[in-house]
């Protein structure tokens, strides 16, 4: 009979009454239940879907009243639409879909996958999905290598080809990761509801037979393999069954296969894995060659029944086992399929502690200290390689390829690996022709690296500035070419963009990122944390009025201060200070220290869950100051729950009182306060809180009111006319909020007084026909200074200006400016010179018929 794979699927029997009312609401989804299916090429799979005459599945089908169900009443093999397998063939050609048959190691064989699939997708009422991940001929004791088997440090390096011990270990994690990761694409109908690693099956052949060292060792190897699987996937307990090496006759004829077995059954009695590791004894489902398409014993005889009893064994026994041990984490609940950034993203990146000084090395025990202690599991889950990774020259087809002597293995093999850990991978580039450190940028190879990067497995790109004025294109510009590139790809990868501070927030930076720098590089001094922090929650890098950039970040799109220095700065106290304002603000937390030496003070504050938490909340709310004056900051950030986090901070050097009034935060009457750090109930107060003998730098960090309540109000933000022209006529710029500023703020006296170096940007909107201004050196000016006024096109790196008047002397005449500024979105006024201050006098611009 034709049992070919068709589109049919095995219809659910029961549909919820619910659903079948009109107008009901269909309850929510239950995450998804996930399986991973690994070993060598008996969990591939080998039994014969129609080959031979006695013992493939179409005869087993016929022949074999329980597994009946794997065909439909029309003689097609059933899939079904609650049960999703992702695998890769033994030419590793990936295949998705539907469980059905031909899921094995060719599209016309079976593995324990099918009727695995089937038990677990009949027990549970969630969307099933199995992972695969088996590659034939080897061996536990090399191939599979877990890291805590090949040393103490693990490996002795990152495992970058198929004969390096333990590279089928990463490849396995690598490829779990990756897969739920991108959750959506392979369970169809994937809301957001999260899933759960609900189970681990293994199930090899006889490879760790073939010599002595192998055999004498698998026991220890197997125990630590159940070990650092739970470790590297963040499941402590995760439920874990061993379908024996069972095959008759192969055992028979080697004693090391009695040897292999007994040290699987051990599993089971290690006292820490009891009730959580269970071992399926195989014998029994051994078919001679004369009942089987074949004689290869090593693969059951091909023999389809085998496989379908292994699949039901593991699965009874991991649902066992799932009964008994019933909590299992959700992840990924409550995440839009397909947004990118829904929050912050945390991890980890190597510039301020290693700056160009990088190798394999770093990296891969960075990667290894982020999941041991913690940070991981904390949320930090990207390691970002910065700059210098790269070496000087492209390859011959115009590639980016990996410094060898630092990445001997190749910029994949360092992906795969920190993958493997449950990381995500960020990588450095440059959109200038060169990067900061002078190596090949990304201009004019957009493309070809957005592709690189896709097929190193990269998640996470930070795209430095550096030259980037040479380029001739406008940010906008340049940034929509990345953008396309990456979209491309089909890989979703979150673009940083690192250009400063230049007004990514306002000229379109969503648009092709999920985040952008608001300020300068951040340093190990505490004056350069709060000067970063300024640019975001305050008027560092825009007009006061707006009272920081909080209006333009939320879920998907982030501004960013720059990178952690916790850990960097001379003072804990100042660690924690900085910690607590990047939470406050939603800014990305992206730690920069040397994990190798890490303190535990220091590790306590990247740690702190509660502060993480009001950095992470879903709302998205950046925390905007509520109080500002005489080195007094308090910052506030309604949360999700009903309540708020409060910030209370004095930058000033005096000891004092700093009080929150319930009203300034849109609340009133009594409020139970919580201390964020020190985790515990201070209390309820009315009308106010006060943090109490703050010295210089001291700080409160508080969540105020009843967990439970309808999410309160944010601040009303700034409305466009305040910073867009927007009328026709004369604007004058001193009565516009600029919405970028780089140096000391300007002062407005006839125009705008600015010091040297200044720039600040405007919000024209295709609204302005001309720009006008008379220009010369202002007053304070010492009588020797150059100054040179320049009008850009949207900020610096675009490098397109439509006016320019280069070293202008302090006894130069005004020099009036009338230009024309049609059909632009954005201005920039820069002025540079050593010392020298810059007036544009009356700067204004005009359209429609001139109003004076």
């Amino acid at each position: 009979m034709d049992m070919m794979k068709n589109k049919n699927t095995l219809l659910h029997l029961l549909v919820p009454v619910a659903l079948l009312a009109a107008g009901a609401q269909a309850a929510p989804k239950k995450p998804v239940k996930v399986f991973i299916l690994a070993g060598q090429s008996n969990m591939h799979g080998h039994g014969e879907i129609a080959k031979g005459e006695k013992g493939n599945l179409e005869w087993v089908v016929e022949n074999k009243p329980a597994y009946q169900h794997l065909a439909g009443a029309d003689g097609q093999w059933t899939v079904r639409n609650d049960v999703f397998v992702y695998s890769t063939d033994k030419n590793d050609k990936t295949r998705t879909g539907g469980l059905t048959a031909g899921f094995g190691a060719l599209p016309t064989t079976i593995g324990p996958e099918l009727q695995f699939g089937h038990a677990v997708g009949d027990f549970y009422d969630n969307d099933v999905l199995l992972i695969k991940a088996a590659w034939g001929g080897k061996s536990l004791a090399v191939d599979f290598c877990p890291p805590s088997a090949a040393g103490e440090a693990g490996y002795a390096h990152i495992p970058g080809a198929p004969k390096d011990t333990g590279f089928y270990y990463v490849q396995m994690l690598a490829r779990v990761h990756d897969v739920l990761a991108d959750i959506g694409t392979y369970v169809p109908g994937y809301e957001g509801q999260g899933y759960e690693i609900a189970g681990f099956g293994w199930h090899q052949g006889w490879n760790d037979r073939v010599s002595k060292p192998f055999n004498a060792a698998y026991e220890r190897n197997m125990e630590l393999f159940i070990r650092d699987v739970r470790r590297d996937l963040g499941t402590p307990n995760l439920p874990f069954v061993i379908a024996t090496t069972g095959m008759r006759s192969m055992q028979a004829k080697d004693p090391r296969g009695d040897a292999l077995i007994r040290a699987q059954q051990a599993m089971a009695n290690v006292p820490d894995f009891n009730g959580n590791v269970a071992v399926v004894d195989t014998a029994a489902f051994w078919r001679d060659a004369a009942d089987s398409p074949s004689k290869q014993n090593y693969h059951w005889n091909r023999n389809a029944e085998s496989y379908l009893l292994i699949g039901q064994s593991m699965a009874d026994a991991l649902i066992a086992l799932a009964q008994q041990n019933p909590s299992c984490a959700v992840r990924g609940a409550g995440k839009v399929p397909g947004l990118l950034a829904p929050t912050p993203p945390m991890g980890w990146n190597s510039w301020n502690a290693f700056e160009k000084e990088i190798n394999e090395d770093i990296i891969r025990r960075t990667a290894d200290l982020m999941v041991s202690t913690g940070l991981r599991d904390a949320g930090y889950d990207f390691l970002v390689i910065d700059d210098a990774w790269m070496a000087n020259v492209r390859d011959e087809d115009g590639k980016l390829i990996a410094d060898y002597e630092k990445f001997p293995r190749g910029m994949k093999a360092v992906g795969d690996y920190i993958h493997s850990k449950g990381l995500k991978y960020g990588i450095y580039q440059c959109r200038g022709h060169v990067t900061c450190q002078d190596l090949p940028g990304s201009f004019e190879h957009e493309e070809a690296d957005m592709q690189s990067f896709a097929d190193w497995g990269v998640d996470y790109i930070k795209l430095d500035s550096c030259y980037a004025r040479k380029n001739g294109r406008l940010s906008s510009e340049d940034y929509a070419i990345y953008g396309a590139a990456i979209e491309k790809t089909g890989r979703p990868m979150i673009l940083s963009i690192s250009d400063f501070g230049q007004g990514a927030w306002i000229w379109g930076g969503k648009n092709y990122s999920q985040l952008w720098r608001t300020s300068g590089d951040i340093f190990p001094r505490i004056n350069s944390v709060y000067r970063c922090a300024e640019t975001s929650g305050g008027s560092g890098s825009s007009h006061p009025g707006f009272n920081g950039l909080w209006q333009f970040a939320g879920p998907g799109h982030w501004n960013d201060p720059d990178m952690l220095q916790v850990g960097n700065l001379k003072d804990p106290a100042y660690d924690k200070v900085h910690f607590s304002l990047w939470c406050v603000l939603a800014a990305p937390l992206m730690a920069g220290n040397d994990l190798r030496t890490m303190t535990d003070p220091t590790k306590q504050i990247l740690l702190a869950p509660e502060l993480i938490a009001v950095n992470q909340d879903p709302r998205g709310q950046q925390g905007y100051k509520v109080y500002n004056q005489d080195e007094i900051e308090i910052y506030n950030k309604p949360l999700s729950d009903g309540t708020t986090a409060v910030l209370l901070l004095n930058k000033g050097t005096n000891t004092t009182d700093v009080t929150v009034q319930w009203s300034q935060i849109g609340l009133s009457g009594e409020q139970p306060v919580r201390d964020l750090w020190e985790r515990k109930e201070l209390g309820t107060f009315t009308g106010s809180f006060t943090a109490e003998q703050l010295a210089q730098h001291g700080h409160r960090f508080v969540r105020v009111g009843t967990p439970g309540g309808a999410p309160l109000p944010g601040p009303v933000p700034t409305p466009p006319e305040k910073y867009t022209v927007m009328n026709k006529g004369t604007t004058r710029l001193a009565d516009l909020y600029y919405v970028m500023k780089e140096g000391q703020a300007p002062t407005f006296d006839n125009g705008l007084r600015v010091k040297s170096e200044s720039r600040v940007m405007y919000r024209l909107a295709g609204n302005a026909d001309r720009f006008k201004a008379s220009i010369s050196l202002d007053a304070p000016s010492p009588d020797d200074a150059k100054g040179t006024f320049i009008v850009l096109v949207e900020d610096k790196f675009g490098g397109r200006e439509i006016f320019k008047q280069e070293k202008m002397a302090k006894s130069d005449a005004p020099v009036e400016v009338d230009i024309d500024v049609s059909g632009l979105d954005f201005i920039m006024l820069e002025f540079t010179g050593k010392g020298a201050f810059g007036h544009w006098a009356d700067a204004r611009v005009e359209s429609g018929p001139a109003a004076d």
